[in-house]
């Protein structure tokens, strides 16, 4: 079976400096579930952040869902 894993990186533009990629769980089933996580999380993140630290720091969020062959 086919699975997904959505790995993570938070990006400064203004430090040019990324943090650690990050994997998050669970595995997903479909491309597109992984991606809605990857957009959701995303969000979430950027709101633990707040608007001030987000625009002082130019933050930018990457994330890719990388296909996993378990069987």
């Amino acid at each position: 079976m086919i699975k997904f894993i959505l790995i993570m990186q938070v990006c400064s533009a203004v430090q040019m400096d990324c943090m650690p990629k990050f994997e998050t769980t669970p595995f997903f089933y479909s491309h597109s579930a992984c991606t809605m996580a990857g957009h959701l999380r995303s969000i979430t993140i950027m709101n633990e952040m707040g608007p001030d630290f987000i625009e002082r720091a130019e933050i930018k969020i990457r994330f890719n869902c990388k296909k996993m062959n378990h069987t």
